[in-house]
């Protein structure tokens, strides 16, 4: 039976600091379909942000049949960025070799390690139901998540290594039979996130339709089409790409909010604050993120309750939350690869409804006056929710 599932597709700007949450739509609960039998594939143009440097996650959910797939060399590939033989930057696929064999392997290939990567074993039929893998990398080390559990880690160094190229989801290289790295089965919900997340964030998103996140994330739900709702990545399918009911009946999880203003230059660009999971009463594990933050710089959040319609400026950068409602300022770590951490755990019984803003702000030297601040994100606190799949 067709599921449906509800999609948030718009939300309204600030005015006078209130966040409000816009229209909502319905779209059918559809996944994309790959027969490795027959070239298919879905592509998304080369743009930097598909090639994070601040580490990564890569997440889809999937059903796939080892029973089915052809005699030969064989890799099922669920995503994989660069086609080209030896200059990828990642991908996720099934290593089946000649013998069908069952490992889901996670390949980085960075400036400190090179191409690296590990695998976690399932038995015969292990995947034939749907089953939410990820795969991160933080600059130290590499994991692979099943159904949000860590089921292998590996260590690597650096950051990914950009040869430009597309990314491509259901399907590897083109070399020797051009089907021979389409994936075999089904694939729904593929995310792309600029940083790796926590093992909590995996779970508490892993059941959720992901739309309207900041920061860079892009997120593919596939529902009949091939468009990016977070970021601007959208795809284009090639070939046998077949849309079809999925069964798999997630709850919404969009982010109630948006991005305001625009970081000032530094070292590294523009730096980007987004959220590693959605702000919901009794999410522990929630916390507020920026990438592109120069590494071992003091930096900073700034909290409050509302954003300001124009920045105050302060020692060359532009303050967007409003000094009226502000909480304060609070330290941030940083990691290797610059991405910075507010961790601000949300208790159960925290009142949903209540609009919470953030910026971040890095002591940057090549900033205004020494300093880098981010944009600015605004967000309303959500009740949980439960769902009994799977």
């Amino acid at each position: 039976m067709p599921t449906s599932r509800t999609t948030l597709r718009s939300l309204s700007a600030l005015t006078l600091g209130c966040l409000t949450l816009g229209g909502a739509a319905t779209a059918q609960s559809l996944g994309a379909t790959f027969d490795n039998n027959i070239d298919g594939y879905i592509e998304i143009p080369y743009t930097p942000s598909v090639v994070p440097q601040g580490g990564i996650t890569l997440e889809a959910w999937i059903k796939y049949d080892e029973s089915t797939l052809p005699a030969g060399w064989r890799f099922p590939t669920i995503a994989r960025q660069n086609p080209n033989a030896g200059q990828e930057a990642y991908f996720l696929r099934i290593e089946a070799g000649t013998t069908k064999n069952n490992a889901l392997r996670w390949l980085i290939n960075t400036t400190g390690s090179g191409p690296t990567s590990i695998e976690w074993n399932f038995g015969a039929g292990g995947l034939l139901e749907w089953t939410h893998v990820a795969a991160t990398y933080d600059g130290n080390q590499m994991r692979i998540f099943v159904n949000g559990n860590q089921v292998s880690s590996g260590s690597a160094s650096g950051s990914l290594i950009d040869n430009g190229d597309v990314l491509r989801i259901g399907k590897g290289s083109d070399v020797g039979d051009p089907a021979m790295e389409v994936f075999n089965g089904s694939i729904d919900e593929v995310r792309l996130w600029p940083f790796a997340r926590t093992e909590a964030e995996i779970k508490s998103t892993r059941l959720r339709t992901l739309f309207n996140m900041p920061g860079q994330v892009s997120t593919w739900s596939l529902d009949g089409h091939t468009l990016d709702f977070s970021g601007t990545n959208n795809g284009t399918a090639s070939g046998s790409v077949l849309f079809a009911p999925s069964g798999l009946d997630l709850i919404v999880g969009a982010l109630q909010g948006a991005n305001f203003g625009s970081s000032s230059p530094g070292c590294l660009g523009p730096i980007h604050a987004s959220v590693g999971s959605l702000p919901e009463a009794g999410n522990s594990g929630f916390s507020m993120v920026a990438h592109k933050v120069p590494s071992g710089v003091p930096v900073f959040a700034y909290l409050g309750q509302s954003v300001l319609s124009t920045p105050l400026p302060l020692a060359g950068i532009g303050v967007l939350i409003n000094p009226a409602t502000a909480f304060g300022l609070y330290p941030a770590s940083v990691n290797g690869l610059g991405v910075a951490r507010l961790d601000f755990g949300i208790p159960i019984n925290f009142p949903v409804g209540i609009s919470v803003a953030f910026q971040f702000a890095a002591l940057d030297p090549c900033g205004p006056q020494g300093f880098t601040a981010s944009n600015a994100v605004g967000m309303l606190t959500m009740p949980k929710v439960l769902t009994p799949f799977p």
